[in-house]
């Protein structure tokens, strides 16, 4: 794909309320690459804000590099975009999770111990695999 075409249908995408996407040429760093920013409204998950549920509403944002060079179709564009965004929403989820009483994030991805754990737990378990098929049609 042209990189033209990927920052053309790149800015013009859809998702949720509040998130905005914009793409630019990213080919002066990487052959063939846009760098896209997403910005999304979310809610400032610090710690000293999960007891009163997160009241902070917050604008944040990502960026990262995409490969559009080789992809044959807008198909695979939006795929690679989809899969940017469930890693958007993974990072959020790690930040909010929280145990009792502490409020201990125990998956944090700005937090030494939370990457670490991540790295060990987040997508090791072979079972994960079948949650999926076990949350649907249950009677």
């Amino acid at each position: 794909m042209e990189v033209g075409t990927a920052i053309t249908l790149v800015n013009g995408l859809i998702y949720k309320p509040g998130w905005t996407f914009t793409a630019t040429d990213h080919t002066s760093r990487f052959e063939g690459t846009i760098k896209v920013r997403v910005e999304y409204p979310a809610r400032n998950s610090n710690r000293d804000q999960a007891a009163d549920g997160y009241p902070e509403e917050i604008t944040t944002y990502a960026e990262f590099p995409l490969l559009v060079g080789d992809c044959p179709d807008d198909l695979r564009l939006y795929q690679r975009i989809l899969a940017a965004i469930a890693q958007i929403e993974i990072h959020e989820a790690r930040e909010f999770l929280r145990v009792p009483p502490t409020s201990w994030a125990p998956f944090h991805p700005h937090r030494i111990d939370g990457m670490k754990n991540w790295n060990t737990y987040g997508d090791t378990d072979p079972m994960v695999g079948l949650y999926g098929d076990l949350q649907f049609g249950i009677a």
